[in-house]
């Protein structure tokens, strides 16, 4: 996801560097005092308006470094807090991700596992709540409709699917957002929470699954970064709940036992 930090001479004409970057389309470059030496600091283009790059040199702070092979999760934890990290190791830096480098092909990977995790426990959820297809009579007719033709499909292809494994994750949304259990299970303060995190996370759901190319799409990148830090909550949420109850069957199974 890094891209290579160019940097500028500490000395430069700030206006004259400020065309250069505006140019490459770059928002923030490194600063070097000398060639071949060490970044010092960096500067955002939008500070360079007279003097000389140096007079808007900016610290690199600690919280802005990270390593090379920090994991997406607390890669977005550090850009909920910044706009940039830093790429670094032994006091030199290397590379910058920004939050734009968030629409690149890892993180959409990774995005796309997320939810389809989340449908997957949601799915869980609504076979629990609802048992033997009780939830057909909480969906419009129009959706239910929908549901089955996409079952008689699927067996068509000779892939027969359980009617609950063809809800599309909008409706394992309206499910999950109609069952006050579920929504107090899954940590959802009210209705209207629930209904506008799934909401949200199903729009991210569509946006990467129709290879749109910026996933910020109306929202700022904050929001979008707590959004995928509220579901990744939801599915640990649900891990640590499944685990409670298998737990609690194998201590009962092996009760009967003695």
């Amino acid at each position: 996801m890094a891209e290579p930090l160019r940097s500028a001479p500490a000395q430069a004409l700030a206006t004259q560097m400020a065309d250069e970057l505006r140019l490459l389309d770059f928002d923030v470059v490194g600063v070097k005092r000398v060639q071949r030496g060490r970044v010092v600091g960096y500067v955002r283009r939008e500070d360079l308006i007279s003097g000389i790059v140096a007079d808007h040199l900016r610290p690199i702070d600690a919280d802005l470094i990270v390593g090379s092979d920090l994991a997406v999760p607390a890669l977005l934890d550090r850009l909920s807090r910044h706009d940039m990290v830093f790429i670094g190791a032994s006091g030199t830096v290397t590379g910058i991700v920004t939050r734009a480098d968030l629409n690149k092909p890892l993180v959409r990977s990774y995005l796309f596992g997320l939810i389809s995790l989340l449908e997957f426990h949601l799915g869980y959820w609504v076979s629990v709540d609802y048992p033997d297809d009780t939830w057909k009579a909480k969906l419009t007719t129009a959706r239910l409709e929908a549901t089955q033709e996409r079952q008689r499909e699927r067996t068509r292809r000779g892939q027969p699917l359980p009617l609950l494994q063809c809800l599309e994750i909008g409706d394992k949304h309206t499910l999950i957002v109609k069952s006050a259990p579920l929504r107090a299970l899954l940590g959802f303060a009210s209705r209207n929470q629930a209904e506008d995190v799934l909401g949200d996370a199903e729009h991210l759901r569509n946006n990467l699954a129709h290879s749109q190319y910026d996933l910020v799409s109306g929202r700022s990148w904050s929001e979008l970064i707590t959004l995928v830090q509220r579901i990744e909550q939801i599915i640990g949420t649900s891990d640590l709940e499944v685990e409670r109850r298998a737990q609690q069957l194998a201590t009962i199974d092996l009760g009967a036992l003695w």
